[in-house]
């Protein structure tokens, strides 16, 4: 996740304006991420938990539409009036939602209106940055958005596994990936913690979600922790050593899984 340092890179204190390029940078890792689907990938929601990449394209650019163009945009004009009833997540206020479970039978509107909604928004944000001196609020909803983009790029990632990962052939995801585009993991070693009380939560002036409030202590056992992520690599070798026939490595559901 990026954090406060990326929103130092878009405004210019002296006039709070925001660099343009960012913006629209930030918005084409999206594309980016969903550059080696199949038109019928944008669609499919295996589980709840899930989202079609489609719904995810639209959501975030629906974000920016509802909460910075419609309020502060003069003469702005809605793109899709129904969008915000089949694109809203959670935002109560804003108004009705399609609930999550139905987000994979929006089969219309197809991607090619999705990436038209997304290219009429960004046109319609690029100008609005050119234009404005933002104020302090306009700024905090647009690290606000930006951020939210961000999060969303981690759930396609997941999301595009979990639908790939469900279809019966296991389609690859990008056939163009080059071993050579993967970042290479350091040798791991472990870190032992002692047991203590520790502060969690944010504090400070930087970007924070409100998941992350508020700041408290913790009691928290003894452990040890690697000091790089887990790899492919180390899925097989918990595989090899029989991972999946000893019950001392699960809780009671992911046994039954098992």
């Amino acid at each position: 996740m990026e954090n406060e340092s990326l929103f130092s890179e878009l405004v210019s204190p002296e006039s709070k304006h925001v660099g343009v390029d960012e913006y629209i940078r930030i918005r084409q890792r999206s594309l980016h991420i969903c550059a080696p689907l199949e038109t019928e990938d944008f669609v499919v929601q295996p589980v709840v938990d899930v989202s079609p990449p489609k719904w995810h394209l639209a959501h975030t650019t629906w974000f920016f539409e509802s909460f910075i163009l419609v309020p502060f945009y003069k003469d702005y004009k809605v793109y899709n009036n129904q969008y915000g009833y089949i694109f809203n997540s959670y935002y109560e206020a804003v108004g009705k939602r399609v609930i999550r479970t139905d987000r994979g039978n929006l089969s219309r509107p197809g991607i090619r209106d999705i990436f038209e909604y997304r290219r009429y928004v960004d046109e319609a944000m690029a100008g609005f940055l050119e234009k404005n001196a933002l104020s302090n609020e306009q700024l905090s909803l647009l690290n606000l958005g930006l951020q939210h983009e961000i999060q969303h790029q981690e759930l396609l990632y997941t999301d595009i596994k979990y639908i790939l990962g469900h279809n019966p052939l296991f389609p690859v995801y990008d056939s163009l990936a080059t071993i050579d585009s993967l970042t290479p993991i350091s040798k791991s070693s472990w870190i032992n913690m002692d047991e203590g009380i520790f502060d969690i939560g944010f504090s400070g002036d930087g970007f924070s979600f409100d998941n992350e409030h508020n700041k408290h202590k913790v009691l928290l056992p003894g452990f040890s922790i690697s000091s790089e992520l887990v790899s492919s690599a180390d899925y097989l070798d918990f595989i090899n050593d029989g991972g999946y026939q000893d019950f001392r490595h699960w809780h009671a559901e992911g046994w039954d899984w098992v």
